[in-house]
This record gives C-alpha cells, structure tokens and sequence, in this order.
C-alpha cells in the first residue's frame, strides 16, 4: 500500500479484497489491492512480488463505483464485494460510505429484468449451439456450449435469488444452495459446469438440456407477470416446447 500511495499520490483511498480480506488466505494467495481515484487519468493496473507474495494493484474512480450500482452485470458481484473488502486507507471517508451503501443496496426491477433478459436470451442461443454440437458429433462444441449455458444459469439463479457473490471461488456453493433453483440443479449444473468430471458426452447433453429448460421455465414464471418491457414479455410468451425446449 506504502508503495501505491508513494507513486500514485491522488489516490484518496486503497482496499484489499479477496481471500486475504475475508481473513481465508491459502499458502499461495495473491493480495488484491484496488486504489480509488477521483480525477485525472486513471493508471495502468499493475502487479509486483512483495517477497514471496504476488501483489496486484488495480485502479477505480469513485464515480465508477457508484456507476456499478445500475450495472446488470457488476451489480451482485459489487455487492458481494463490498461485504468481503477490508479499507487501508480512506482519510476522508469515501470508501467507508460508498462500501456502507453497496452493502445496504437492492436491485432496481430493471437491474433484475435486464440480467434476466440476457440470461433467458443467452440460454436460449446457446441450446441451439449444444444441440447442433451434439447432432454434429462435435465434442468441443457439445461441451462447450454446455460450460456456458452452465455461467448463464448461474447467473439467472444468482439474479432470482438476490445473491451478494462473495468470490468466484464460492459461487457454486452458492448457487447450489439457492432457494429458487431448477429442480435437478444439484444433477445437471456440476455436470454442465465441468465440476463433476465425465467421459459421457451423451450425460453432458441430457444434463444441459434439462437444465436449460427447467431454468428457462423458472426465469418465465417468476416475470411473466412482472416483466415491464413488451419485448421481453413477447419472448416469455413464446411456448418453448417449439424450440425444443
């Protein structure tokens, strides 16, 4: 921190996240550092040894921040964020009030419609990949496109269920923990994720093709009524049985 005050010296506040914040570092843990700025140019990120340890050191302005918080797509990672950062530096007591707020923050109804949006869009495009991968033999595409329908359904259960993520190295616990969640989830989401290893290709599509269509039905039945946008709404109405799902 010593060294990022000493060459950056507009910097009005420095936070450490990650394992080392949440007081869980492992023997080969890096520290993440985030310097905040509040005008000017902002500097290159950066990394550097600190003995043994791998330091890296990365830049935001404050108004960046606060823009997160109407951002779909930084929205629950933000929040998870600010509930495991620890403040080194804050003189003025910016990042103080800016963590405050993220942790008391709740998603706006189009934060959660436009997350939920891209996601039923995302799952939808990407069943018709696995199953072109999968009439076509291909195994990189069939698991491929499974990998990702499986990050797309994570992120539609994380939306549904208000989860503030707390590092990537938890979200799978904690999507498998979600109240509102497809049925087989605990099934299908290890095997489409690429977490629970196998050499079945047959087992890959099956999983992702249930999981994409309990999913699917799960995002439509919550905002079928709710959805305020006439496109998205259209969509919802669209019978998913036609496209095979």
């Amino acid at each position: 921190m010593v060294l990022v005050r000493r060459e950056h010296p507009n910097v009005i506040g420095v936070m450490v996240h990650g394992s080392v914040a949440r007081g869980e570092p492992g023997p080969f843990s890096d520290i993440d550092l985030v310097a905040v700025t509040v005008r000017g140019r902002k500097p290159s990120e950066f990394s550097y040894f600190d003995g043994d340890i791998y330091v890296g050191v990365g830049f935001l302005r404050v108004t960046e921040l606060e823009r997160e918080f109407g951002d779909p797509k930084a929205f629950f990672w933000a929040r998870g964020s600010a509930n495991a950062s620890r403040v080194l530096y804050d003189p003025k007591g910016i990042l103080k009030r800016i963590l405050a707020r993220w942790r008391l923050a709740k998603p706006s109804q189009q934060i959660l419609e436009k997350s939920l949006w891209d996601m039923y869009h995302n799952i939808i495009e990407y069943s018709g990949k696995l199953r072109n991968g999968w009439c076509n033999r291909d195994e990189y595409v069939t698991r491929y496109a499974a990998q990702v329908i499986a990050q797309h359904v994570e992120r539609a259960i994380i939306t549904l269920n208000n989860i503030s993520i707390i590092s990537e190295n938890y979200v799978w616990h904690q999507v498998l923990k979600a109240k509102k969640r497809p049925s087989h989830l605990g099934i299908d989401y290890p095997i489409a994720r690429g977490i629970r290893a196998t050499n079945d290709n047959s087992k890959i599509y099956r999983s992702t093709m249930r999981l994409c269509s309990e999913t699917l039905r799960l995002i439509r039945n919550d905002l079928r009524e709710k959805a305020e946008h006439k496109r998205f709404r259209a969509l919802l109405a669209e019978p998913l049985e036609r496209h095979g799902l």
